[in-house]
C-alpha cells in the first residue's frame, strides 16, 4: 500500500481545524517568547530566542491542548502545560544537534554552529529548568504528578537518543531495537501531551489511558513517515536534502530493514555504499531501488498505516468525548510534507 493510498484513508483537514491551529500556535508561540524573554545573560537568552523565532509546527503542544479539550478542561488551563512540552522538545533539538554535528536546523544555523557547543550546551539546560517552571505553573491539584509524568518522559527521551547514538557504531540493529529507540525518542512525548491534557481536563484514567496511547501511537507513525519522506518526498516539499538520513548512513527503519531482508547482491552492494567516506546523490539512487526490491518501502509503509489505525482505535474507546479535532490532528500529522 503507498503513502499515497494510506494518506487516502484519512480525510483532508477542513479550513477552520487549519485556522483553530494557527490560533493556538500563536497563543503557545507567545508563551514561549515570554518565557525566554530576559535581555540578561546575552548567551543564554538570546540563543533560546533565536531557536524560537526560527518557527515550527508545534505539533506536541497542540496536541495537549486538543486532548485537554476532548477531555472536557479549558485550554487556557492548559497552556502553561503546553509550553512546558515545547520547551522541552526544543531543548533535545539543541543538544541533538550538537550530537550529531548538524550544521542547519529549519533552514537557519544550529545553535552551536552560529554561537559554540558551550552556548548550546547551557541553553538547552536553561529551557529544561524553563520548562519545569511552566509546568508548575498549571492549575492543576495534580501538580505532582504531572511532574513525575514529565520527569519519567524527559529520561526516557534521554534514553532514546542514547540508543541512536549507540546505533551509530552498529550494523546489527533490529527493527525491534529500532522501535524501542523511537517509541522513547519520539513516542514518549507525544504521548505525554496526550496524557498530560487528560490528566488538566479532569478526565478519569480510562479516559487519560487512552489519550496517552493516541498520543504514542501518532509519534511512532510520525517517525515512520520521516524516515518514509526522506527517500519519498519531492525535495521542495521535504524542506531539507533529499536522501539525507542515507547520506548520514542514519539507522532509519528503511536501512535497517533493507539490510536485514535485502538479497546477498543488494546487501553486499548496500553495505559498500555504506563504507564510502562520502555517500552521493546517485548512490542515493541506488539505494532507494534496493529498498523498492526488498520491499522495505511497502514494510514500512505498512507499520505506518497499523500505527495511525492503533491511534483511530484509541479515539474509538473515547466515543462518550468530543474527539473530532483530534481527528484532524491525525489527518494533518499523515498530510504533512515536512
Amino acid at each position: 500500500m503507498s503513502t499515497r493510498q494510506i494518506q487516502s484513508e484519512v480525510a483532508e483537514v477542513s479550513p477552520r481545524f487549519l485556522e483553530k491551529i494557527a490560533h493556538l500556535r500563536e497563543r503557545v508561540n507567545a508563551l514561549l517568547l515570554q518565557a525566554v524573554a530576559k535581555s540578561d545573560p546575552v548567551t543564554l537568552y538570546e540563543p533560546m530566542r533565536y531557536i524560537f523565532e526560527a518557527g515550527g509546527k508545534r505539533l506536541r503542544p497542540v496536541l495537549l491542548l486538543l486532548s485537554c479539550e476532548a477531555a472536557g478542561g479549558k485550554m487556557d488551563h492548559a497552556l502553561n502545560a503546553a509550553a512546558a512540552v515545547e520547551l522541552l522538545h526544543t531543548f533535545t533539538l539543541i543538544h541533538d544537534d550538537v550530537m550529531d554535528q548538524d550544521d542547519t536546523r529549519r533552514g537557519r544555523p544550529t545553535v552551536h554552529t552560529k554561537w559554540d557547543v558551550s552556548v548550546a550546551i547551557l541553553s538547552g539546560d536553561g529551557l529544561v529548568a524553563l520548562s519545569y517552571d511552566y509546568l508548575l505553573r498549571t492549575p492543576s491539584e495534580e501538580s505532582a504528578r504531572l511532574g513525575k509524568l514529565f520527569s519519567q518522559a524527559l529520561l526516557e527521551v534521554c534514553e532514546g537518543q542514547a540508543l541512536d547514538k549507540e546505533f551509530e557504531s552498529r550494523w546489527d540493529v533490529t527493527v525491534e531495537e529500532y522501535f524501542t529507540m523511537i517509541s522513547k525518542k519520539t513516542a514518549t512525548l507525544m504521548g505525554l501531551c496526550g496524557e498530560l491534557g487528560g490528566i488538566i481536563g479532569g478526565a478519569d484514567e480510562k479516559v487519560v489511558r487512552a489519550l496517552r496511547n493516541f498520543g504514542y501511537h501518532v509519534g511512532v507513525s510520525f517517525q515512520i513517515q520521516d524516515d518514509l519522506l526522506d527517500i519519498l518526498a519531492d525535495e521542495k516539499e521535504l524542506g531539507k536534502t533529499w536522501g539525507s538520513d542515507i547520506v548520514r548512513k542514519k539507522k532509519t527503519l528503511l536501512l535497517i530493514h533493507a539490510l536485514e531482508n535485502a538479497s546477498a547482491e543488494d546487501r553486499r552492494v548496500l553495505e559498500g555504499i555504506l563504507a564510502k567516506p562520502e555517500v552521493t546523490r546517485e548512490d542515493v539512487l541506488r539505494v532507494k531501488e534496493i529498498f523498492e526490491r526488498s520491499r522495505t518501502i511497502e514494510e514500512a509503509e505498512a507499520l505506518l498505516l497499523d500505527h495511525f489505525r492503533q491511534a483511530e482505535e484509541e479515539l474509538r474507546q473515547l466515543s462518550s468525548l468530543q474527539t473530532g479535532d483530534l481527528r484532524s490532528f491525525l489527518g494533518l500529522v499523515l498530510h504533512r510534507h515536512s
